[in-house]
């Protein structure tokens, strides 16, 4: 039986909860199905809520193998602590591989963390096997914004993370990632593989219709509130006060806007006392799982993608979810491939990010819709989530990849 190796420091294990984490795991569940013998490799540190994993029984029950390893952990986003616990990863994962006496077939790991990556991608070269990366997210172009946006500064204090991006880019012999902008990021320092190809994140559809249903009723909304949902990370590249702002804004021109943010982060406080300090009505749920997040979704008479000017995300983690509700969307992302998709299926209006009174002038447009076109436009979104995000449909050409590069390599 061939023996794929799964290397994913962020992760969502069976029995846990994690939203729109589980990437990892039906590659998994996928690949076992298919007829491949799969390990996969994670943290005892579970990064979405700052815990450590333990024994759970059904990581047995689960049809692939799972090692969880030593991580030291942190609890801020932005610390030495969190550089070492990412490091102490790497430690535990290069002694696992220097010890381990299986013999894989293929490697297919997680960017990032890079660490870990290189890690991966060096042993697969000197065990002469495939080694494919998923990209989840660009390092350091994420970290340009949320630390220190000082061009030849920034360059300097990054340039050791870049070259270990393009190393780890130039090693692979195949290139998966979650969206087309990611994908030639990746493939501008890859001379080696022929096999590149891209699978937005995307959501389970049936499943996600199947949890909305059971729990729709829990969520009341009142008939005269028009709601707008955010949904995802309260950090620093998500423009938040602009949307509570803007929201603002147009409730004072009479439209009753209220503002429902579910989710967490590190800047939740100071979202919270913003909002308290200008008056706004907005609603924060904290975090919430899978099934009640598409409860308020289905519930919102609109979803916004608010998201900061110079954040390099494409197309994240929300977005599958947001398409699959079938609510219109308030789009602040200049990303041009997810712009494309926006004018391709008109399932929403674009603003100016970090201007609230481009926010409030959106507010207004989609507000002043009769019904009839903002069905129109949420049927738009929901076409597109069926055609291109729905996992069933997109995930087999992940699963098809590996079997080539297995395949290529006897």
């Amino acid at each position: 039986m061939k023996k794929v190796l799964v290397i994913a420091q962020f992760t969502q294990l069976p029995g846990e909860t994690g939203n729109n984490r589980s990437r990892f795991k039906l590659i998994c569940e996928m690949l076992a199905k298919e007829g491949y013998d799969v390990t996969i490799i994670t943290s005892k540190f579970r990064e979405l809520d700052r815990t450590f994993r333990k024994e759970n029984e059904l990581y047995n029950s689960a049809p692939y193998k799972i090692v969880t390893l030593d991580e030291v952990g942190y609890y801020k986003n932005i610390s030495f602590k969190r550089i070492y616990s990412m490091w102490s990863f790497t430690w535990s994962l290069k002694n696992f591989l220097k010890n381990t006496n299986e013999d894989y077939n293929l490697v297919y790991a997680c960017v990032p963390g890079l660490d870990s990556a290189l890690i991966a991608g060096k042993y697969a070269n000197r065990k002469n096997i495939p080694f494919v990366i998923d990209v989840q997210d660009v390092w350091p172009e994420v970290m340009y914004d949320l630390v220190l946006d000082v061009p030849i500064i920034s360059n300097i204090l990054f340039s050791p993370l870049q070259l270990m991006a393009n190393k780890v880019y130039a090693m692979a012999d195949g290139i998966m990632a979650v969206s087309k902008t990611y994908l030639e990021i990746a493939e501008r320092k890859n001379r080696k593989s022929g096999i590149k190809d891209y699978v937005f994140i995307g959501t389970d559809i049936e499943e996600f219709e199947l949890s909305v249903n059971e729990n729709i009723n829990v969520v009341d909304k009142p008939s005269d509130e028009f709601w707008i949902a955010y949904i995802g990370s309260l950090g620093h590249s998500y423009d938040i006060y602009t949307f509570i702002e803007g929201a603002k804004k147009a409730s004072e021109k009479g439209i009753n806007v209220r503002p429902i943010i579910l989710g967490s982060g590190p800047l939740e406080k100071n979202f919270k006392e913003f909002a308290k300090r200008i008056g706004s009505n907005a609603y924060f749920t904290g975090w919430v799982d899978h099934a009640m997040m598409g409860s308020y979704l289905k519930k919102s008479d609109a979803v916004i993608n608010a998201i900061k000017r110079k954040a390099p995300q494409s197309i994240t983690n929300k977005v599958g979810d947001y398409l699959s509700s079938g609510r219109p969307m308030l789009n602040g992302s200049l990303n041009l491939e997810f712009l494309e998709l926006l004018n391709d299926y008109k399932f929403g209006f674009n603003y100016e990010p970090e201007s609230s009174e481009s926010l409030y002038l959106a507010i207004e447009k989609i507000y002043r819709l009769s019904k009839k076109e903002r069905e129109q436009m949420g049927s738009n979104a929901r076409r597109l989530a069926e055609e291109k995000f729905d996992r069933k449909k997109t995930y087999p050409k992940i699963i098809k990849m590996t079997e080539k590069l297995v395949e290529k390599s006897y």
